[in-house]
């Protein structure tokens, strides 16, 4: 049975996921230094913003490519949902005027528990769903409302504020785009490359990026504590 699981696993899925693990704990730790030591990194502007803007959408290409791979993506989701949640109670008890309201975790969880609807659907469909994401992505920034009632669609308005946000509609193209490009590139479940990469360090953190995501932030504000002491 143990070895079954293993083979079952496609190493780069784990790879790529895990190198944009560490580019996120990075970026965190770019935010960390800024907002809570004052050392600016300009993490709202230049290359960090860029990137921030380039990677993300690759996370979520990830996670809908894996639901190729899940035995029950609804009951993934649904734990992936719970743990925003519970990131969103444990922010606002730390700060109730900026904390997570809607963040990535919280987008993930809920499409993961709707992406047994797309299954269902040919890849053709899939894809022309992507495109009409596409185009509501590119239209929402530009509709102005006047409540926040909407805020997980991705309609708000100036009053509304999150420490990490990805509402359904606007990235929902990436989701649907990783659910079909997996029909295309793992109809047989395996690796479509003809080599591996082994890297135990980057697959552990791509395996386990959930409990990653969650544990990182506080770990890495304990460690700066008396690193920045020393420093500063």
């Amino acid at each position: 049975m143990t070895n079954a699981k293993k083979k079952e696993r496609i190493w780069e899925i784990d790879f790529f996921r895990g190198l944009l693990i560490l580019y996120m704990i990075f970026m965190h730790l770019m935010y960390d230094l800024q907002y809570f030591y004052g050392i600016n990194v300009n993490y709202n502007g230049g290359i960090l913003h860029i990137s921030r803007i380039i990677f993300a959408p690759f996370f979520i290409i990830i996670s809908g490519i894996s639901t190729a791979f899940s035995r029950n993506s609804f009951r993934r989701g649904l734990i992936v949902f719970l743990v925003a949640m519970g990131m969103t109670l444990v922010t606002y008890i730390m700060d109730s005027e900026l904390f997570i309201v809607f963040g990535i975790l919280h987008f993930m969880g809920i499409w993961m528990m709707i992406s047994p609807l797309f299954k269902k659907l040919p890849t053709l469909w899939i894809f022309a769903f992507c495109g009409v994401f596409i185009v509501i992505s590119l239209i929402i920034p530009h509709i102005k409302v006047s409540h926040n009632y909407l805020f997980m669609l991705g309609f708000y308005n100036s009053s509304f504020a999150s420490l990490d946000y990805y509402p359904l509609l606007e990235y929902g193209w990436a989701f649907l785009l990783g659910m079909g490009l997996s029909r295309i590139l793992y109809k047989e479940k395996k690796s479509i490359f003809p080599f591996t990469i082994k890297s135990r360090f980057v697959n552990f953190f791509g395996r386990y990026s959930l409990y990653v995501y969650v544990v990182h932030q506080p770990i890495m504000l304990l460690l700066l504590k008396p690193i920045m002491k020393i420093i500063l």
